[in-house]
Formats: C-alpha cells, structure tokens, sequence
C-alpha cells in the first residue's frame, strides 16, 4: 500500500513507517472534511519521534543510589512512606529508557567527588572534632557515610551502605533482562528498515527515511550501552565482598579496607572494624542518650552526592517509635551519600545514625537514636 501523505510503498500496517501517519484517522479526517464542505488541507505532519521505539522498562542508582533500600521484615511496623535514601552511585537509575524520556540525562552516571587527599583541620570545636571521626564508604554501586565509636577503631553505618538489598538485585536482573529482550526486538526492526531503504528510489523520500533510521539507531545504540553498563555492575554486585570491595576514606584523604564486618538484624546498622591498626586521628564520637528538647539545633555529617565531610544543621522535630527502637526526625538534611553519618548536638555528642527520609518531601529526615546503636553492639562509653 502506498501512504497518502508521503508515498512511501509498504506492506498492509496501521500506520507509514516513513512518516507515521495513522491511517484509520487520516481516512476518518477526511470525511469530516468533505462532510463539512471545508477545502482540504495537508494533514499534520508527524514528527519522526512517533514511529521510534518504545520500551516499558523503568530503571531504578542510583541503584545509588542509590535506591538501595533495605527490605522492611515481616515484624517491623508498616511505616510505608519511610524509605532509605538512595546510596550515591551509578545504579541510581530511573525513567523509561525510550520515546517517553529525556535521553540526554538518561544513563548518565553523577560525577564522582574530586578524589584529592584532604587535610584534617586542627581540631578546634567539638563539631569539628564529629566531622573529623566521620568517614566516606565507598562500594561498587554508591556510596554512603559512618564514624568512629570506640578507640578500637570500629565505625558504624547503615546495612544497607554496605549490603546490597537481595530484592533490589532480583528487581534489577528482571529489568536488565527486559531490556535485553526489547533491544533484540528492536535490532529486528532496524535490519528490516535498512533493508526496506535499499529499496526506496524516490529522492524525496530517500533522506527523511534515512535521517528517522539513523535517529533511530543512535537511540538503540545508547540503551545498549546502558545496558552493558548496567549488566557490568550486576556482575560487580553479584561477586561483591565487603572485606575485598568495600573501601573506608578518612577526612585526610587516607584509605583503608575492612577486615570484620556484623550485621545488626534489628535495625538498619553495620558494624565495621579497619584492616591493620587504628589510625591515630580515629578519634570516636562520644553518645549523647538524653533526647533533645524538639527545636534544639542538631547538625548532620556525612558525605551528600559524594562531597565528603559535609557539615549541615537543623533542629529535633520529634521522637517517633519505630518497633523497639528510637527514631529522631530532624529537618536536618540526609541526603544521597549522608547515609549512615552521624546527627550530633552542638557539643559534637552523637544523638544517632542518618537512616531514613520520607519519600517526596524535604525536610523529613530520621536517626536511629545512639542508646540503640550502643545498645545493639554492646558498645561502651557515654556521656
């Protein structure tokens, strides 16, 4: 059959696949048009994003974050809208990957924060001393935060820092997967239309349908790099090791790895202890128990989209319970890479660990409170 708008000879179809003209509502225009007397105009032009692939996967960083969220178990309460903050890192990934979204940002990776080796600042305040036992954790997919608690050197963080949520990685196989399949089903179409151009004589029509299948191609070509790059990091994922993979980054730049780590299976806390000794500046933050009246000023250390050692304030908005633990709600932020730093007084005294923030809302934030953390890993010392 041949399109009435552009010529183009091709099999029977619902539409032209050189200019995307529908032809059920072209047909159905015209009779409105001779129904009403009216002159016959050129129908619309359709643009030749209309006939580009579409494709149904939504990716989650990111994986950052980075989201990696720790599953809630059966026993914990339903507190639905909490969720983890997504760790900062290439896995960080969201939006459909084809026609329905902006590709010049999808698939782009957040550039990594300088890795220059920065000097710690004489200590001159508590809060500068709080930010000097705070460390960056650095993983395969993201990053996160966690401090020092004892003069053993240990430091503790979110679980889900430094272990990647099992239903998180099932989820991304599943799209990567997906995605595997609708590129296969695309590569078919772009060897049928490079064939079909082979045979196009009209001069005319020649370039529109050779612009549309290299636009075309050049969309596949991206999404097959995502997902190259996507499967790079599962198999990252897959054979990860906290002891070998996981490194800790001081505030004067010096890098350790790990040789122990414990899991809490009550809250979202992990337990790290430093390979070789104890570095000399692994001063540890001291715990504060008392809770804070509400609109007392709180301050967050951590390392927000991978700018370490960041210093930010807030207040205490409330207490709430959240199974047998504790959790302070600041407005403080926590954002992307804060995750597992600690939120401290203004005497540098930890009051808990940057966990959680509510999902579509600013200045929502918890802390798993301190007597929890000490409580969990038999942790000694207080003010």
């Amino acid at each position: 059959m041949r399109c009435p708008h552009c010529g183009f000879d091709q099999e029977e179809a619902e539409s032209c696949q050189a200019c995307g003209l529908v032809f059920a509502k072209y047909a159905q225009r015209q009779q409105r048009l001779q129904e009403t007397e009216a002159p016959v105009s050129e129908p619309a032009r359709s643009g030749g994003n209309k006939v580009w692939f579409l494709v149904s996967l939504a990716l989650i960083v990111g994986l950052t974050a980075g989201g990696i969220l720790r599953g809630r178990k059966a026993s914990e309460p339903a507190v639905s809208e909490i969720k983890l903050p997504k760790e900062q890192g290439p896995n960080a990934l969201a939006g459909e990957p084809f026609a329905s979204a902006n590709l010049d940002e999808l698939g782009t990776e957040t550039a990594p924060a300088p890795t220059e080796r920065i000097t710690s600042k004489p200590v001159s305040s508590s809060i500068q001393q709080a930010r000097n036992a705070t460390v960056f954790i650095r993983t395969p997919w993201g990053s996160g935060s966690g401090f020092f608690v004892d003069a053993r050197g240990r430091i503790v963080t979110n679980r889900h820092v430094v272990e990647f949520d099992e239903k998180q990685l099932d989820q991304l196989r599943s799209k990567i997967g997906k995605l595997e399949g609708e590129l296969k089903a695309e590569k078919k179409i772009l060897d049928r239309m490079e064939r079909e151009l082979a045979q196009v004589q009209d001069p005319d029509l020649r370039p529109r349908y050779t612009q549309i299948l290299q636009s075309r191609q050049t969309r596949y070509d991206k999404y097959q790099a995502l997902k190259d790059r996507l499967q790079g990091q599962l198999r990252n994922i897959d054979y990860y090791s906290p002891l070998s993979d996981l490194q800790v980054v001081l505030a004067d730049g010096t890098e350790y790895d790990i040789s122990a780590v414990t899991f809490s299976d009550k809250f979202d806390l992990a337990l790290l202890t430093l390979q070789d000794r104890t570095p000399e500046s692994a001063t540890p933050i001291r715990p504060n128990f008392q809770p804070l009246d509400q609109g007392s000023k709180v301050y967050t250390v951590g390392c927000p989209s991978g700018l370490r050692h960041t210093v930010t304030g807030g207040i205490v908005s409330g207490y709430r319970r959240y199974g047998d633990g504790l959790l302070i709600q600041t407005d403080a932020p926590i954002n992307p890479g804060n995750s597992g730093g600690p939120l401290i007084d203004s005497r540098g005294r930890l009051l808990g660990v940057n966990s959680m923030i509510i999902e579509g809302t600013e200045g929502l934030g918890f802390a798993i409170a301190a007597r929890d953390v000490w409580s969990e890993f038999n942790l000694e010392g207080s003010d």
